[in-house]
């Protein structure tokens, strides 16, 4: 349950050393310019974020989705100091409303996985490795998710 910690918004007013703040803040040590990190955002059709009463960023998602088969989950950030409030699941919760009936599918570990599987994702038993590579010459990155079958039984 959201216990008035933050008030939880879609849309992307958010200012690009707000998100590059809370990434750090969730220790994924991971920084860019300002630039990088609009252009994250932007690539993204989908975002919401979170904020206390003093209007700091605490919460972020984005996603995007075929509209058919399936969303994939980007990010989801909540910072340490309001993280078991119900900020997480309530930012999740944007995104099945934003894409109902499609599945929502997410890379996640240890802690992370906890979160999903509380929120009724299901591990499908399958071992799933990722997969990634470094463009050298746009400095852009590829990913690839392999596992056994492209078919999910949802």
């Amino acid at each position: 349950m959201l216990k008035r910690a933050a008030q939880i918004r879609a849309g992307k007013d958010i200012v690009a050393k707000e998100l590059d703040n809370l990434r750090c803040s969730v220790a994924w040590g991971v920084t860019g310019s300002s630039a990088e990190v609009e252009r994250s955002m932007e690539a993204y059709p989908f975002v919401a974020h979170a904020r206390n009463s003093e209007g700091d960023l605490v919460g972020y998602v984005s996603a995007f989705s075929d509209g058919v088969f399936t969303t994939m989950l980007g990010e989801l950030l909540v910072h340490p100091d309001y993280q078991r409030r119900g900020i997480g699941s309530a930012l999740l919760k944007q995104v099945e409303q934003r894409y109902p009936g499609i599945p929502v599918e997410v890379r996640c570990s240890g802690e992370q996985l906890a979160f999903f599987l509380r929120r009724g994702f299901l591990s499908r038993g399958r071992r799933v490795q990722l997969v990634s590579k470094m463009s050298d010459a746009r400095n852009e990155s590829v990913i690839a998710w392999t596992a056994g079958s492209l078919r999910a039984d949802y």
